[in-house]
């Protein structure tokens, strides 16, 4: 399996492949499932993660929604820092590249998140480096670009 020499690679293997393509071409090791996608181990480039939004007739595009979250909000650098990147989204919003988090001993969770996330589980959260960060923000409270309000979090119950 050939590596990735950018990120602009991710946009060229995503262009025109259906997503069963996608997940034989591209999809290594199913790491969750949640209730509108599947997360996979992107195989060429194992430090992301391919989303795959199972039912787009739904309307819910989760994906479209993460990624449009994503570019909104990545100038806003005190919250931003709290978000996994997204690197791509395929044409149709089905499919999202982001970076692949690392996850944690519930001991090493902070106390507080921003209150703007809303599905507060640990399998959302983890690490980028030393970067504790989000990893599945479609759904924020309304964000306003100014001090960012802090909530207690009570990991034991996820």
């Amino acid at each position: 399996m050939r590596k990735l020499k950018s990120l602009n690679s991710i946009v060229k293997l995503l262009k025109g492949k259906t997503v069963a393509q996608v997940k034989k071409q591209l999809c290594g090791e199913l790491l969750g499932s949640g209730v509108y996608r599947d997360v996979y181990v992107f195989k060429q480039s194992p430090q992301h993660v391919i989303k795959i939004e199972r039912d787009m007739s739904t309307a819910n595009f989760t994906n479209v929604t993460e990624w449009r979250n994503y570019i909104d909000l990545r100038e806003w650098k005190s919250f931003s820092k709290y978000l996994a990147p997204c690197e791509a989204i395929s044409q149709t919003g089905q499919i999202l590249v982001q970076q692949r988090i690392r996850h944690g001993q519930k001991n090493e969770y902070p106390k507080q998140i921003p209150a703007y996330f809303t599905d507060i589980k640990r399998s959302n959260y983890g690490w980028i480096g030393t970067q504790f960060v989000c990893c599945d923000y479609p759904m924020l409270l309304s964000v306003t670009k100014s001090k960012i309000p802090l909530k207690k979090v009570n990991w034991n119950k996820n």
